[in-house]
């Protein structure tokens, strides 16, 4: 049986070496896609009009590109997370995209409201009673929440949100991680994935953001 594996990394703040880290995330994400690209090439019809629409080496490139330019557009207190699920040693999905919303906590207010910020007793566009599981990083504990929703624009999709109280030296945190998914088989397959990326932030060493104070979490577009 082939086991299910993920990789969860930050793009880069716009004050770090982005120049650097499109060229290698460029070569990783060339590297874990190149077969498929080639299959795809050798099946293009040879009368079609149009040029295949990958040259080698250039589509990876052109994510990690595309991933800053995301970045760029989040709010304060928010930084994108991207990340590839693996079936064995086979890329199955890729990229991933988390939105990582960091929180000063409410003064004097138990972690449990966090529970109501990611929709654990349901969203108004759920279609069905939300999957709530908990898990533990060396930093805390978290709640992770996987619900079907639907809306006129988006059609339906899986509703995929997580939290967890960070708990540091400097001062606890609220962390909010917050995606959405069109592909129900990665639905079913995410909850792991996702416990995976709130360790990557609990056991981080250079991780840095500005907390916000707002009483809102930002809102993850539906998938179209």
């Amino acid at each position: 049986m082939l086991e299910l594996s993920w990789t969860w990394d930050l793009v880069p703040a716009a004050d770090e070496d982005r120049d650097t880290w499109i060229a290698s995330m460029g070569k990783i994400l060339d590297e874990m896609v190149g077969d498929q690209i080639e299959v795809a090439r050798a099946n293009w019809p040879e009368d079609s009009p149009d040029s295949f629409p990958f040259t080698p080496g250039a589509m990876g490139t052109a994510v990690a590109s595309d991933l800053i330019e995301r970045a760029d557009m989040l709010p304060e207190g928010c930084r994108l997370i991207w990340g590839a699920g693996f079936f064995g040693e086979q890329v199955r999905w890729v990229p991933l995209m988390l939105l990582a919303e960091f929180k000063a906590p409410r003064e004097g207010e138990d972690p449990a409201y966090l529970m109501a910020m990611v929709g654990a007793e349901g969203m108004p566009d759920d279609i069905r009673e939300p999957n709530v599981e908990y898990f533990s990083t060396s930093r805390g504990d978290g709640v992770r929440v996987i619900a079907i929703a639907r809306t006129e624009e988006a059609g339906t999709f899986g509703r995929v949100q997580a939290a967890l109280r960070l708990e540091r030296p400097e001062g606890d945190l609220d962390v909010l991680l917050d995606t959405r998914i069109a592909d129900f088989e990665q639905l079913g397959a995410i909850g792991h994935g996702i416990e995976a990326a709130m360790n990557l932030i609990a056991d981080s060493t250079h991780l840095r953001f500005t907390p916000v104070e707002a009483e809102e979490p930002v809102k993850v577009q539906d998938p179209s």
